[in-house]
């Protein structure tokens, strides 16, 4: 049966790579492809928690790592090689680490429910671009030569499945929500012992979503207990805090990120940091920075 699966999915890709593909997709499909990207998820979630509704922005922040973390896991358990390993070529060149489950498709399915939860039913229109979203993107890593068809549709309903059990999690934990996550911080920490490799390219997501777990729930509960920015200000200092807050987030994005690239380009501990930090900075410095300069 799985042979049956693998060599579906190598003809569907075969097909795709040789009949779809042309210049101008190339182009169009490479754009698609990094709305399920991470630094995609960053944007959306700094718009909604530093403009919009906190709670609401860890909520989304809380599902999406739970399936980030979850997706990780996953590819290193079942180690499926990426297309271009078996003569598809890819366009756009290589990913690291593995094919099984598609971490954009994953994060796709995440967002899509998301926004389905708390925009659809009052935003009939949205439902139709969240619906081209969901197919699109997960496409998108069919057509680049970076996953099979099955790894995208499982990655997706997986995203689906995770964001629907952690928002009903995170629901349970009523006016709590910043301070049961914290008990997921041990367990984290344990994951990153556990999963300690030198086999970087199919570890790093692990490390990468480890650090900006704990260093956005940190953030979250400091913020929520000691600071508690307002988000409910006029859409002039809105459009101020967005522009303060993504200058700074990329500041020091680039920064740290030379930084740590002369110690180290490819160190699981240097990457854990760097997201930590700039999580910590994110949710908590960046909502202090606001109080103090716009005088909440």
């Amino acid at each position: 049966m799985i042979e049956y699966i693998n060599k579906v999915d190598y003809v569907i890709s075969e097909w795709v790579a040789n009949n779809l593909r042309s210049n101008i997709f190339d182009v169009i499909f490479r754009v698609i492809t990094e709305l399920g990207d991470i630094y995609f998820f960053i944007l959306i979630l700094m718009v909604l928690y530093w403009v919009v509704d906190k709670r609401f922005a860890y909520k989304f922040f809380f599902a999406f790592l739970l399936s980030a973390i979850a997706n990780s896991i996953l590819k290193i358990i079942i180690k499926r090689p990426r297309p271009y390993h078996k003569g598809i070529p890819a366009v756009g060149g290589y990913t690291s680490g593995y094919s099984m489950p598609s971490g954009h498709s994953q994060a796709t399915g995440v967002i899509y429910y998301t926004f389905r939860y708390r925009y659809g039913y009052k935003y009939k229109i949205l439902n139709h671009i969240l619906i081209g979203f969901l197919i699109l993107v997960p496409f998108s890593r069919i057509y680049l030569g970076q996953h099979y068809l099955t790894d995208v549709v499982i990655g997706t309903l997986i995203g689906i499945l995770v964001a629907s059990l952690g928002f009903k999690l995170f629901d349970k934990m009523g006016d709590k929500e910043h301070l049961y996550p914290l008990l997921l911080i041990p367990v984290i920490v344990l994951l990153g012992i556990i999963f300690f490799n030198n086999d970087y390219s199919n570890f790093k997501q692990i490390y990468v979503a480890g650090g900006g777990y704990i260093g956005f729930t940190v953030g979250y509960y400091l913020e929520k207990t000691y600071i508690n920015h307002n988000v409910n200000v006029s859409l002039n200092i809105k459009i101020k805090k967005l522009i303060m807050g993504i200058l700074i987030i990329v500041g020091s994005y680039l920064i740290i990120s030379l930084i740590f690239k002369s110690i180290n380009e490819q160190s699981l501990i240097l990457d854990f940091l760097r997201y930590l930090i700039l999580a910590l900075e994110g949710s908590l410095l960046i909502p202090y920075l606001f109080t103090k300069v716009f005088k909440e």
